[in-house]
Parts: C-alpha cells; structure tokens; sequence
C-alpha cells in the first residue's frame, strides 16, 4: 500500500513564497505505469531530502476558494510532485499520476484529486520541460 513514510517539516524561506524541507521525507508508491493493456505493478520509493525548495502546489491566488490554498491537505502530494519533476527520475506523466496516487494516500476528495491533476497534466509541460537538465 502507498505512504508517506515521515511528516511533512518545512521552514519557509525569506521571500516568503517558498519552503524548504528539514528532513527527508519518503514516499512508497505502488502505483500503475504502462502503456495501453501492458500496465506494471510496480514499487517505488520517492526519496526527497532534506533542503528541497518548494512552492507547494502552484494555484493561482484567485482559485484558492475554489481548490484550496497551495499548502492545503495536499501539500506533502505537492512537494513529491515538484520533486519528481525536478529529479528527472521519472516522466512527466508518471509523475501525475503518483501525484494523484499520493493526494489519494493524504485523503484528498476525488474532485479535488481529479481537478488537480487535470491542471498539471494541462498546465505542466513547460515546468516539467524547464526543470530536466540540459544533456
């Protein structure tokens, strides 16, 4: 079964708009990955260390009535994500879907996880794109 291993612990930075962790936080995942009819189960382990900077997940200002403020239930699902996309491990839609797995994990409402996932899988190409390093 997919968990969190340890808490979320953050200090928030002096620009006031990013986070850093304090201690590693782990994340097992035994979410789907394939294509078509081949789909593999298969375990991972996300590993985020203690330094990593992030803006928990990126609403804009005028939805947080609606889908919730950027470090809301989610926010341990949201700092995995900018992890998975800054590491360069996985590809960007797998990184969706544990993103959606994890928010599941945290007890999330299934519209709040679809309505979520939908904006990155829309809106994330270019932050995905811009976080792999160059070859």
């Amino acid at each position: 079964m997919s968990s969190f291993t340890e808490p979320l612990e953050v200090r928030q930075l002096d620009d006031g708009e990013r986070w850093a962790t304090l201690r590693t936080i782990s994340y097992w995942t035994d979410c789907a990955e394939g294509d078509g009819d081949l789909h593999l189960r298969c375990a991972s382990v996300f590993s985020i260390p203690a330094g990593f900077i992030t803006d928990f997940a990126s609403i804009p200002r005028p939805l947080w009535s609606l889908i919730g403020h950027p470090a809301g239930r989610y926010a341990q699902a949201a700092v995995l994500h900018d992890w998975l996309y800054r590491c360069g491990q996985v590809s960007r839609s797998r990184a969706d879907a544990v993103f959606r797995e994890a928010m599941q994990v945290l007890g999330v409402p299934a519209w709040q996880r679809w309505a979520m996932w939908a904006a990155v899988r829309i809106g994330g190409r270019g932050a995905y794109a811009a976080a792999q390093p160059e070859p």
